[in-house]
């Protein structure tokens, strides 16, 4: 059965519900959709609304109304992961994944009071293996019904069962979806943000408008539109360009490079057809190497006679020159007197030249150290200024008493600085109040007693000092506690014997005033006598305290006393010390001067012993100078001598030599062989070389062999390249002549004739070969040319395809986009604005074929009435963007629908939208799905959803409260204001639990 047979089977039809069997996490009841308003999802997860399956639910809507961007063509594998996973619910221990689930949807005619005699239930069922969606329908409603999720999936697989295959005896699957289903109409236009279908379009509506390029605001309109299927298209035809333009330079390539190996051949038998015409004219210049050498030979022999007579005849002469030289020598002899002449001149001048180096060097000495001595003592000098007259004994004197006065001084110092510590502690130990009983009261406190020292608790009058202050002073030690506490005080005390304790100070001190006898500053009772007039008073935790700070003070004041006589004697110690040092410089720079004046007195005898001795080195010199001369006059006559005889010896044996190398010339010239080898006479080849052209006249032998075996190079050149298979003849004579070191060249003449004729039957052999590869390479040529015509051909046929493509798609662009500017037109004017439209360009389509073809839409819309239209990219009203975008959105879907209902759906309704916009644009969405008949479902965030649920038409909340449910709880469906009603009844009718007819919307 043919596609064509079941085509557009859903009609006019729209979607009043969908039930969903083994879709992720959602429940098997029921949804009834209302169309013709905008349907919100919502959902409730364990912790938000994430996990309550809102992108399966729609994901699976945009399925069933056939979304191209599931890649239906392709057999929609993406398809799977809408079924429910264990281990993504973590379930993986209770349940098992699901390998097939059910999106069943009913479609009926949306005027109709009554469904149910134009319902069409529509099945797919989705498979993790391949086909991964099957279409299956039946007329009427064909939904499973159950009291449980489990009765209800059961029940699923026998219904599909029961419905028969609609292909003959095959299902149709995902490839037929879109036509069998709706025909050549889009039903379905989406933005979705999930992973179950993931998609790379732009969502107009999960962003700020302005934020969107507008290349990416072009895909989103094209996939609203279905402009995205036609732009793939026409990637394809360029792709398919693209692989044609490559099989045609792949077979030019190839082309090339058989061309590349036919050269390679025909330029190897053109080079031996070369190689053929240049072996004559190797072979005729080595026979003209044989008549030089014949010719040049029997020259040769004649020159060397001549040559043997001119060395006899110059060698006599020679010998008589040496006879001469031999009495000369003799005559000038050996001068014995002028060598000790010379002896006696030498050593007289060095003795005086070294008695004046003694001299000059003394002098240079004695110069450096005066010198050295003026430097010092001038150092010394400034020095000893600071001595203010004292001589060494009187500033070391002065030294060692500053230091005794300093020693004191320090001493001072470290005693005040220690009365000052103590006075510093006197006072934080009477701050503390632990100066006086401090075992006591310390004992005290740890017994949880209160108490106080005696002197503490009594305050003293001025004029009763002088009798009660004797009276307590034995007493300092005694500690206060209340009457109460005498006992356990007591107890407290029985570990420091001698402890006193008070509980009545008053009374106390009045008995010790009624036993004593006041005398004076003294105090007298049973005997004991205490004196008084203490200057400050001893009661009183203020009164010690104010007398320890004024120990502290006094302490202060004689430190600070100590530490000025310190510095004092520290000043006068380092200046009787500069003395020392200044009275010690003035001794030595005295030392100095002296030494100073023996210095200069020495240095005059020296100048003066030195101008004694000049006279004598200048005539020792002089005699030494003239002895010398005469010695070197009489040896450089006899070198001269001794020259001529060696180069006239020199001559003689050069002359052997010449004789000696002609002899074995005129032995190594060995004419017989040459003639044999010219085959000829001397005549012969004499009258041969007089034939040749004038510019070969003056070759010699080397010349006719270096012409003859750059000839024979150029042949095996022609020959043999790399990698060409050589005769072993030819590769043995070829080893032997390259072999390195003494007489190469002499085994290449030996070797030319051989090899010459090696090659030559090598190019003989090869003759018949090169015929039979000029055919075959002819014949080839023609297929390879062919098979190169054909690619382009094909090239060019798929280039003028894609550009008919290219050119029938920009129309069908350029209409779309003007439809869809004229629709957000329509809306905008309709819903409160001024007018607005779309601005596009047809750009060049990318030379890289993986690319897509992607144009450019700028939005634009009037600000206020009568102004010009302005792009979306300006800075302005952050509300009004919200709601062009809306606008534009449904402009697209209704811009790309064929006047068949159209579903919107949207993930993330408003997300991007601040709250002040966010009911506004739910509500702008509603109004324009009512008026212009499209279905909008959005899915809902937590933040949404108080702001669409009272301007959507119907509200569908998913449940799931707890990780630990598999499946979700039935959804909660409403419908607000009058279509509540519908709502509730269609809900009944789809769950088979109403029969009666239904409201009308």
């Amino acid at each position: 059965m043919r596609i064509d047979d079941h085509l557009d089977v859903v009609g006019d039809r729209v979607a009043i519900g969908i039930q969903l069997i083994g879709v992720s996490r959602l429940s098997t009841h029921p949804v009834p959709l209302l169309p013709g308003c905008l349907i919100t999802v919502a959902g409730q997860g364990p912790k938000d609304s994430n996990g309550a399956g809102k992108s399966s639910f729609i994901a699976a809507l945009t399925l069933l109304h056939g979304d191209e961007q599931w890649r239906l063509a392709s057999g929609a594998r993406e398809s799977a992961d809408l079924l429910f996973s264990a281990e993504i619910a973590a379930q993986e221990r209770e349940y098992a994944s699901a390998d097939h689930g059910y999106v069943i949807g009913v479609f009926a005619d949306r005027e109709a009071e009554d469904p149910g005699p134009s319902a069409l239930t529509v099945w797919l069922r989705i498979s993790r293996d391949t086909p991964h969606v099957l279409v299956r329908w039946a007329n009427g409603l064909h939904v499973p019904v159950g009291a449980s999720e489990a009765d209800r999936e059961r029940e699923a697989d026998t219904l599909w069962a029961a419905l028969p295959p609609r292909a003959g005896r095959r299902d149709y699957n995902a490839r037929d979806l879109s036509r069998v289903l709706f025909g050549d109409h889009i039903r379905c236009v989406s933005f979705l943000s999930t992973s179950v279908r993931p998609s790379a379009t732009a969502n107009l509506l999960a962003q700020p408008l302005n934020e969107l390029k507008p290349d990416r605001i072009f895909s989103a309109v094209a996939a609203l539109t279905g402009l995205d299927h036609e732009i793939a298209d026409e990637q394809r035809h360029r792709n398919t360009e693209h692989a044609e333009l490559e099989k045609a330079a792949d077979a030019e390539r190839k082309l090339v490079e058989w061309e590349e190996q036919a050269h390679h051949i025909e330029s190897a038998i053109a080079r031996r057809e070369q190689a053929r015409d240049l072996a004559g004219t190797a072979r005729d210049r080595w026979r003209s190497r044989a008549a030089v050498l014949v010719a040049r030979g029997a020259d040769e022999l004649e020159a060397i006679e001549d040559d043997l007579e001119r060395i006899a005849a110059d060698d006599g002469a020679q010998a008589e020159r040496l006879a001469t030289i031999a009495e000369e020598l003799h005559v000038l002899g050996d001068d014995v007197a002028l060598r000790d002449r010379l002896r006696r001149a030498e050593e007289s001048f060095a003795s005086v030249d070294a008695d004046h180096q003694a001299l000059r060097d003394r002098r240079r000495a004695l110069t450096g150290s005066l010198e050295r001595l003026g430097r010092e003592a001038d150092e010394l000098e400034a020095t000893a200024r600071d001595t203010d007259g004292r001589s060494v004994a009187d500033a070391s004197d002065e030294l060692e008493a500053a230091a005794t006065v300093r020693t004191a001084a320090i001493g001072a110092r470290a005693i005040a600085a220690s009365a000052l510590d103590a006075a510093r502690a006197a006072v934080r130990v009477a701050e503390s109040g632990d100066d006086v009983a401090a075992p006591q009261l310390a004992a005290l406190r740890t017994a949880g007693i209160a108490a106080t020292a005696l002197v503490d608790a009594v305050t003293i009058a001025e004029p009763q000092r002088a009798v009660r202050e004797p009276l307590l002073w034995p007493y300092r030690e005694a500690v206060v506690i209340g009457e109460g506490d005498l006992d356990a005080a007591t107890a407290a005390l029985a570990g420091i014997p001698g402890s006193i304790v008070v509980s009545d100070p008053s009374a106390f001190l009045s008995r010790l005033e009624a036993a004593a006898a006041v005398n004076g500053a003294a105090v007298t009772s049973g005997g004991v006598t205490v004196v008084g007039g203490f200057a400050a008073p001893i009661t009183g935790r203020a009164a010690r305290i104010e007398r320890a700070q004024a120990s502290v003070a006094d302490a202060r004041t004689t430190l600070d006393e100590a530490s000025a006589q310190l510095a004092d004697a520290d000043r006068r110690l380092a200046v009787a010390d500069r003395r020392v040092v200044a009275a010690r410089a003035a001794v030595t720079a005295e030392s100095r001067r002296t030494r100073i004046r023996a210095h200069r007195r020495e240095l005059d005898e020296v100048a003066d012993r030195e101008d004694a001795l000049a006279p004598r080195l200048t005539a020792a010199r002089h005699e030494y100078d003239l002895a010398r001369l005469a010695e070197t006059g009489r040896q450089q006559q006899a070198e001269a001598l001794l020259g001529n005889r060696r180069r006239v010896e020199d001559g003689r044996d050069e002359l052997r030599a010449e004789r000696d190398r002609l002899e074995t010339r005129r032995r190594i010239v060995d004419l017989d062989s040459l003639l044999k080898e010219w085959g000829g006479t001397v005549e012969a080849a004499q009258d041969h070389l007089a034939d040749l052209p004038d510019e070969e006249q003056l070759f010699d032998s080397d010349d006719w062999w270096r012409a003859a075996e750059s000839v024979l190079a150029e042949i095996l050149a022609l020959c043999f390249r790399a990698g060409d298979p050589v005769p072993a003849q030819v590769t043995a004579l070829g080893e032997e002549r390259s072999a390195p070191g003494r007489g190469q060249a002499d085994r290449q003449k030996q070797t030319f004739g051989a090899l010459l004729a090696a090659v030559r039957d090598h190019l003989t052999l090869k003759a018949h070969e090169d015929a039979h590869q000029r055919a075959r390479l002819a014949d080839e040529r023609v297929e390879k040319r062919r098979a190169r015509d054909a690619a382009s051909l094909g090239h060019e046929e798929a280039a003028k395809a894609a550009a008919a493509v290219r050119a029938s798609l920009a129309r069908a662009i350029t209409a779309r986009l003007t439809a869809v500017g004229a629709k957000f037109d329509d809306l905008d004017r309709a819903y409160g604005g001024y007018g607005a439209g779309l601005r596009f360009v047809e750009p060049e389509p990318p030379a890289d074929p993986t690319k897509r073809w992607n144009w450019e839409v700028t939005p634009v819309w009037r600000r206020a009435e009568g102004n010009v239209m302005v792009a979306y990219d300006r800075r302005g009203n952050t509300a009004q963007m919200d709601e062009k975008a809306v606008k534009l959105v449904c402009a697209a879907a209704l811009a790309s629908g064929t006047g068949r209902p159209l579903l919107l759906v949207l993930d993330e309704l408003g997300r991007n939208l601040g709250k002040q916009h966010r009911r506004e644009a739910v509500a702008l969405f509603e109004r324009i799905g009512a008026d212009s008949g499209i279905t909008v479902v959005g899915a809902l965030q937590d933040d949404m959803e108080r702001y669409a649920i009272d301007a959507c038409g119907e509200y569908v909340k998913l449940r799931r409260t707890s990780d630990a449910m598999a499946y979700n709880q039935a959804p909660v469906i409403h419908g607000f204001d009058r279509r509540a009603a519908r709502v509730a009844l269609l809900g009944e009718w789809l769950s088979g639990s109403y029969s009666g007819d239904l409201l009308e919307v």
